[in-house]
């Protein structure tokens, strides 16, 4: 009768520590951060560098791009600015030109004013004496004809006036424009130079390298994905715990994690957080419970377990591998 109590004892014990769904899950995965490797820009593959599950550090060259293009660009654009500064230059001798012209004609209109009053003042007085037959018919013709030239020139220094101001506009406008293409060319010679920096892509973080996607000699575009970087230095457990767990299971619990990969070797952790919502309200058709078929379903809560031991969950563990979680 006492073995048969104590069977049953150790029985029970068994069943309450190890085999009851409050204290434990196995809905449960080792997670990490995958960064993608990408592309900047566009260009061929002219050399890779990393192989597959290959450890690199946050820096290293993966891939080189070919630059030749991108050098004759470069080349182009350079020359382009030079032109285009070059262009500025003769806007703002321009300037200078029809800002003296302008001052020139200035100068004449004033002279031409003189001249006019006075040539103007020998017509009205030999007119008078013309008509008293004092002066000559002939003197008078003369003072007649200078007064009228002396009013065309006048007009005409009002006109050359008003052209040495549309100069002045205009090549203004031609030095706003060839500010702006010194601008524009300014930055494209900028986004060549990233470009080729661009050309050699490196690892954004440390960690192992999967899924390459490239071959020496394929064409990549801006954007495109090359490799996966797994941060194998950044790991965690996510446990989705039914919601009736989750009171066993509070933040700062210490909890007991078996890998299925080693079942022999025991980690432990702690409760880092607790997810904000369940699983089924991150889902791409979320249930909706106000139709008239409603059966209830014990939801799940993603839980973040951080390890203790990081150094040696960091050596035998992997992102995605599937582990069980007790108290």
């Amino acid at each position: 009768m006492l073995l048969i109590a104590a069977t049953l004892a150790v029985i029970y014990w068994l069943v309450i520590n190890y085999y009851d769904d409050r204290n434990r899950t196995d809905d449960a995965q080792v997670d990490g951060n995958i960064v993608p490797a990408l592309a900047r820009t566009d260009g061929f593959v002219d050399s890779v560098f990393a192989k597959d599950d290959q450890y690199v550090n946050s820096g290293d060259v993966l891939v080189q791009l070919d630059t030749t293009d991108l050098y004759l660009q470069l080349k182009q654009a350079v020359n382009e600015l030079a032109i285009s500064k070059t262009s500025m230059d003769r806007a703002k001798a321009g300037i200078n030109i029809a800002e003296i012209d302008k001052k020139i004609s200035g100068q004449t209109i004033d002279a031409q004013k003189a001249s006019l009053s006075t040539s103007e003042n020998n017509y009205k007085r030999n007119k008078i004496l013309k008509d008293k037959g004092v002066v000559s018919v002939q003197v008078y013709e003369f003072s007649e004809e200078a007064y009228k030239k002396n009013t065309v020139a006048l007009a005409n220094a009002y006109d050359n006036q008003a052209q040495a101001v549309a100069k002045i506009e205009d090549a203004k406008k031609q030095l706003e424009l060839a500010r702006q293409n010194v601008i524009a060319e300014a930055n494209q010679i900028e986004i060549l130079q990233k470009s080729i920096d661009y050309a050699t892509i490196r690892s954004p973080v440390s960690g192992h390298v999967s899924k390459r996607k490239i071959q020496q000699g394929q064409m990549v575009r801006a954007g495109a994905q090359l490799f996966s970087i797994v941060q194998s230095r950044d790991l965690w457990v996510t446990a989705n715990f039914k919601e009736t767990q989750l009171a066993d299971f509070t933040e700062g619990k210490r909890v007991k994690i078996i890998a299925d990969a080693f079942p022999k070797d025991v980690f432990y952790g702690t409760v880092e957080s607790v997810g904000s919502a369940t699983g089924s309200k991150f889902a791409l058709i979320p249930p909706d419970n106000a139709t008239g078929n409603y059966v209830k379903v014990i939801q799940r809560v993603p839980v973040r377990i951080k390890f203790e031991d990081t150094a040696r969950a960091y050596k035998l563990l992997r992102p995605g591998f599937s582990v069980e979680v007790t108290q």
